[in-house]
Formats: structure tokens, C-alpha cells, sequence
């Protein structure tokens, strides 16, 4: 099933998972899931899918939000904790600070917070 309201993806995380997939001759897409950690208790993890991650997540029929050549999977155990997240890709520059190129993370504040390194985050009680 793909959907779109899940979680969003901006246009330059879009263009950035597609050169990956296109560079790394990756045929499965990537894993959008979170694990326990980091500095404010949940950690966002973004990981690009072998044949064994693959046919493992396919059998739980998890939502696909699909653009061009790129699917991402979203683990259907932390579907609750990523409502609302949006998938970020920036490029470094210096001028503002930004060392470095990344994958970051933006939470719904009606539903998460999260600290300032865009990859880790408490779930708020609603």
C-alpha cells in the first residue's frame, strides 16, 4: 500500500535516496524504523534494504511512500512513533554552520520533540 500522509519527504531527500539507490545498484529500497537511544530516547533510523531485509519486512505488509525509482519501507512496529516526521536532506554550509551532509529528521511538535542533532526523539502521551 503506498501513502503519502504517513510521513513526508522533501524533494532533496528524495534526490539524495535516489543516488544512492542508483549508485549502489540497490534493487529493494530502503527501511525507515527507529531504535531505542540517543540523547532524548528514540533514535530514527533510515537504512538501505538487502534481499533478507526485503522479503523479511515484505511479509508484514508495511506502507510505502514510493517516488521515482525509490521506495521507502516504514517498519510497522514504529509506524505510531513517525507519524508526522518529515525526511530531510542537507547539503553542508559553512556559512550557516552545517558541517556536514545528512539525513535529518523533523517531528510533528504535536506529537514528538526531539534535540537538536535531528535524529533523536521522545514521543509525546496524547
Amino acid at each position: 500500500m503506498y501513502m503519502k500522509s504517513l510521513i513526508n519527504i522533501t524533494s532533496n531527500a528524495w534526490k539524495k535516496m535516489n543516488s544512492i539507490i542508483l549508485k549502489s545498484n540497490n534493487q529493494y529500497g530502503f527501511l525507515f524504523g527507529i531504535t531505542s537511544g540517543g540523547c532524548n530516547g528514540f533514535n530514527f533510523n533510515l537504512n538501505l534494504m538487502d534481499k533478507k531485509d526485503y522479503e523479511s519486512i515484505t511479509k508484514l505488509k508495511p506502507n510505502i511512500v514510493a517516488n521515482d525509482n525509490v521506495k521507502l519501507y516504514i517498519e510497522p512496529v514504529a509506524e505510531m512513533y513517525v507519524i508526522g516526521t518529515t525526511i530531510d536532506y542537507i547539503n553542508e554550509d559553512y556559512k550557516k554552520g552545517i558541517f556536514e551532509n545528512k539525513f535529518i529528521y523533523n517531528v510533528d511538535k504535536k506529537l514528538a520533540s526531539s534535540c537538536g542533532c535531528g535524529i533523536s526523539f521522545t514521543p509525546k502521551n496524547i
